[in-house]
């Protein structure tokens, strides 16, 4: 039987992997607000039944729960909501001149509205390595199944972003979008 966590260590758990988990469930789920509902109970589920094998598990056993009760609320409710409008990704918030920022903000926006046309299944494997930044090997052992299925359903959802993001481009009036595929086979 796995020991029991106090509230202390829960909290330190909380502050840890939240912020990650929340953007990872919203990614998915495409709504922050739902999102925050996951993680809390996620935290809550490893309060009151933590894994056997300790707090080494724990952040991989946390992002495998949020990734399942994403994916859950979506087959449940199966309405279209937005992307939240902020990320916690320092890396978008950098400080650059306005026109590259505008055109960045654009591109952003159109991968993000392409992301959220794709089924949740290629939404989760694409946050997992993408913003998550887990390798094929704890992509694998999150999912249950061979390096081999991860691989072949990550290049699935690539090609399913690059055909949504090429219908994007095609649109009157707007410019197409740049957008290099090998950013991604290395993200």
């Amino acid at each position: 039987m796995a020991q029991a966590l106090s509230e202390t260590k829960l909290r330190e758990w909380m502050q840890k992997m939240g912020p990650r988990l929340i953007n990872l469930g919203a990614v998915i789920c495409r709504d922050r607000h739902r999102a925050e509902e996951i993680v809390q109970e996620a935290f809550l589920r490893l309060w009151q039944r933590p894994p056997e094998t300790g707090e080494v598990v724990y952040p991989a056993w946390l992002r495998r729960v949020v990734v399942n009760l994403s994916i859950n609320a979506l087959q449940r409710t199966r309405r279209p909501v937005a992307l939240p409008e902020h990320s916690a990704d320092p890396a978008l918030h950098s400080a650059q001149q306005p026109d590259a920022r505008c055109a960045r903000d654009e591109s952003i926006e159109r991968v993000r509205a392409a992301l959220d046309r794709l089924d949740e299944s290629k939404r989760a494997i694409i946050a997992l390595r993408a913003y998550e930044q887990l390798s094929y090997e704890q992509i694998a052992e999150h999912l249950d199944v061979p390096i081999g299925t991860v691989m072949s359903r990550l290049n699935r959802a690539r090609a399913a972003l690059m055909e949504e993001l090429k219908r994007d481009a095609g649109t009157p009036g707007e410019e197409p979008l740049t957008f290099d595929i090998r950013d991604y086979r290395t993200a």
